[in-house]
């Protein structure tokens, strides 16, 4: 089952989203009309998840002829996104920058440096807000800040310093976090809204969407495993992490999988919130950060979950956000619930977890 995985994932990572015929004449026909065009991305957030997922595959089967074709896999990816000047146009295209490090560290080769590099310096550029906050989309000007990114920033930023010694990148993360843990919880509940307004002090989109609360405890997870256990920040933030976990996991439903919304348990199962938060919990188990007390809900779901994997896919995984409150009930299979899935796979199953 687990090779199906693999081979979706390779497949996905080179070809999501697929170039319809009608897409790129809507395209032409907007060009035409002086409207513009949205930008091909090609390190879009989806594929960055597939590329970690892999990635993290590779690093516990380094042997192993699937492990040689997933470094051919992410080879080809990252290597056409290079040959096209390393375009970045979100700041969710730093999910792809994890593994991208991963590569570099793999290869020895530069120009995968060099490109985690502007992946790094597109970040420290970015226009924040008065509080250090990285607005999702600053040419909107509405100041929003997603709980999305912690989840698709931080991770990288703080990977990249302990990897290249660069703690500018770290603090810009800290600063995230910290933030976002300061203005974007809900005081009764201890779970996440989806995003906050600094400069107004709203909070916005419904308490505990579940996919926010992946996002969250992944970036607060993952980069926890590399800021440097000496810094001030670093018990605040565990602390903080540990508080949130506890409250996340009262929400698991009986079969170990969790809803879309947390609190909605009687409500549609989300396969990717479920994914990327039993993720954060492997991987601060993996780190110490969390302790054996929380493994069995983590094994009980993960092992739910890969029940639900039916040639290489997972299905029950709800579709793409649109918005603050827009959330629609379309459920399939998607890119953001395999490639969590897979990394959690990846690192319970090598240690028997």
């Amino acid at each position: 089952m687990m090779k199906e995985m693999l081979k979706e994932a390779e497949y996905q990572l080179l070809h999501y989203p697929k170039r319809t015929i009608v897409g790129r004449i809507k395209r032409i026909i907007k060009s035409a009309a002086g409207r513009k065009a949205e930008p091909v991305d090609r390190v879009n957030w989806p594929n960055g998840l597939l590329a970690k997922g892999l990635a993290d595959y590779y690093m516990q089967h380094k042997n192993s002829e699937e492990a040689r074709e997933i470094l051919d896999c992410l080879k080809r990816y990252y290597d056409r996104w290079i040959n096209k000047q390393c375009k970045l146009y979100f700041l969710d295209d730093a999910v792809s920058g994890m593994a991208l490090i991963d590569l570099h560290q793999i290869t020895g080769e530069e120009k995968y440096k060099q490109a985690a590099d502007k992946i790094a310096r597109f970040l420290m550029e970015h226009e924040t807000d008065r509080s250090g906050s990285l607005p999702y989309r600053p040419k909107q000007k509405n100041g929003y800040i997603f709980a999305d990114m912690i989840g698709m920033v931080c991770p990288f930023l703080c990977k990249y310093g302990s990897t290249y010694s660069d703690m500018n990148t770290v603090n810009l993360a800290v600063a995230q976090i910290q933030n976002f843990v300061e203005f974007g919880m809900d005081a009764k509940t201890n779970l996440p809204y989806h995003g906050y307004q600094y400069e107004n002090g709203i909070k916005y989109g419904i308490i505990g969407w579940g996919r926010a609360v992946g996002w969250l405890l992944m970036g607060m997870s993952e980069s926890l495993a590399y800021i440097e256990e000496t810094r001030p920040s670093y018990e605040v933030i565990k602390q903080a992490y540990r508080r949130i976990v506890d409250k996340v996991e009262a929400y698991q439903r009986e079969n170990g999988l969790y809803s879309w919304q947390l609190e909605a348990k009687e409500g549609p199962v989300d396969t990717s919130a479920t994914a990327m938060i039993l993720y954060a919990i492997a991987r601060s188990l993996d780190t110490k950060v969390l302790i054996g007390i929380h493994r069995s809900r983590m094994t009980r779901g993960r092992d739910a979950l890969f029940q639900m994997v039916k040639d290489g896919k997972i299905d029950q995984c709800l579709a793409e956000c649109q918005g603050f409150c827009l959330y629609p009930q379309v459920y399939g299979t998607y890119p953001w619930s395999l490639g969590p899935a897979l990394s959690l796979f990846a690192l319970t199953q090598e240690k028997g977890n």
